[in-house]
């Protein structure tokens, strides 16, 4: 039997292929799919009918194509990811959703995680892993810097904010997002999106993480302006320094080299980075260990003629790390970017004496881990170097990875013994 047509209900036509007439009697505008599955991202393509009420940014229930509920996203016909996906039932869903995600995720990390025990910096919200696409939120200190990826969560902010003092604790907030993102997603970001003009926001603040402290540049620093992804990789960098010899490769604010000086009580650290910003901030983190100037050292260069002109120099290391920012944007530059990896690991090996240690991370969520192995395995073999794998990891916990959306484990380390 026919279903009966209620308000909204989409009519069948030619056009729509197979699918079928749906019922929707809930407030939520609806979408339809032509094929429905269990991914937390649907595109463009995979749209057959939207209801003329939508509007980008909407919480909207999603429909299959044979009519029946699928579940509820969040709309945008101006990006190529035009639903991003809340749940896949037919369990009604408000405007309450973020307040209440939000919660769960800062229960995770304080109460099951425990984070605040060794840390003033932690990821609150890691968009997808927590139900929140298009959403990134870093805590440091008394400040949360929220990251933008959709027009959905644009049109929140001012709830979310809310919620983040309410809930957090925290004093100030600041949004960012990318210009790229904006484009992409039709949207433009307020240039005082932050705290309200009575409680203006600072432009940065001290951490500390693991006893080890960090001047974070909340206004202008890459991303959110500090990697918390990296805590767990830059405590366990320490057992391998004792008395090295380390140089940090893309060290941006300094983690790992600082880490190496401080706690893992190396004997010399060299601090490589393209960007003068990065660099200045290295040096003002590591004034602020009191690591004394001769056993940090600060390097303004580009990586790649960096590590070609060690060898010239017939330099050796220790500990090298290779933490280099996200090499492939995008499929077309896919190449292009496993190029650059594989260049930057085969100059780097021929610089660690026998029996040195690697640490070699990517960020690139288009390159797995399998995939990644198989980039230093070849680099290895290009540079006559015998390499152990010792162990492989990724980000710390509070970076946690949905079933439905494997692409949110973009990190990537790499523990190798040279020998």
């Amino acid at each position: 039997m026919r279903p009966t047509r209620l308000r909204n209900a989409a009519p069948a036509d030619a056009e729509h292929g197979r699918m079928r007439p749906i019922v929707h009697n809930e407030d939520l505008p609806w979408v339809q799919l032509r094929n429905a599955n269990f991914s937390a991202v649907v595109f463009q393509k995979m749209i057959g009918r939207i209801a003329p009420t939508a509007r980008n940014g909407d919480l909207v229930r999603v429909y299959d194509r044979d009519g029946t509920i699928f579940g509820a996203g969040l709309l945008n016909t101006h990006s190529q990811i035009a639903l991003r996906m809340l749940s896949y039932d037919a369990t009604p869903l408000d405007e309450g959703f973020l307040p209440t995600r939000l919660a769960a995720a800062i229960a995770l990390r304080q109460d099951i995680l425990r984070l605040n025990a060794t840390s003033e910096a932690w990821r609150v919200v890691h968009a997808e892993g927590d139900g929140l696409p298009g959403l990134i939120v870093d805590r440091f200190g008394p400040c949360a810097v929220v990251e933008l990826f959709s027009v959905a969560m644009q049109r929140r902010i001012k709830q979310i904010r809310e919620c983040l003092v309410a809930q957090l604790g925290v004093e100030h907030v600041l949004f960012r997002a990318d210009e790229h993102i904006q484009l992409a997603e039709g949207f433009k970001l307020p240039a005082l999106a932050a705290n309200p003009p009575e409680s203006p926001s600072p432009a940065s603040t001290i951490i500390a993480e693991n006893a080890v402290r960090f001047q974070i540049d909340l206004a202008g620093g890459h991303k959110t302006g500090f990697f918390c992804d990296q805590r767990d990789n830059r405590l366990a960098l320490t057992r391998f320094t004792a008395e090295a010899d380390v140089l940090d490769m893309c060290c941006y604010s300094g983690g790992f080299g600082i880490y190496a000086a401080l706690l893992g009580k190396a004997k010399h650290v060299t601090a490589v980075d393209l960007d003068e910003n990065a660099i200045a901030l290295a040096r003002r983190n590591a004034n602020l260990n009191r690591i004394a100037p001769n056993r940090y050292e600060t390097v303004h260069a580009d990586s790649f003629p960096y590590l070609r002109q060690m060898q010239q120099n017939n330099r050796i290391y220790d500990v090298i790390v290779l933490d280099p920012p996200k090499l492939i944007g995008g499929r077309l530059e896919f190449a292009e970017g496993r190029q650059k990896y594989f260049d930057l690991n085969k100059l780097a090996l021929p610089l660690i004496k026998p029996g040195g240690i690697l640490v070699t991370c990517s960020c690139s969520g288009l390159v797995d881990m399998a995939e990644f192995q198989n980039i230093v395995r070849g680099a290895a073999r290009s540079a006559r170097r015998r390499v152990q794998i010792i162990q492989a990891t990724g980000p710390g916990m509070d970076h946690p990875v949905m079933t439905d959306y494997p692409e949110s484990g973009y990190l990537k380390c790499l523990w190798c013994r040279v020998v």
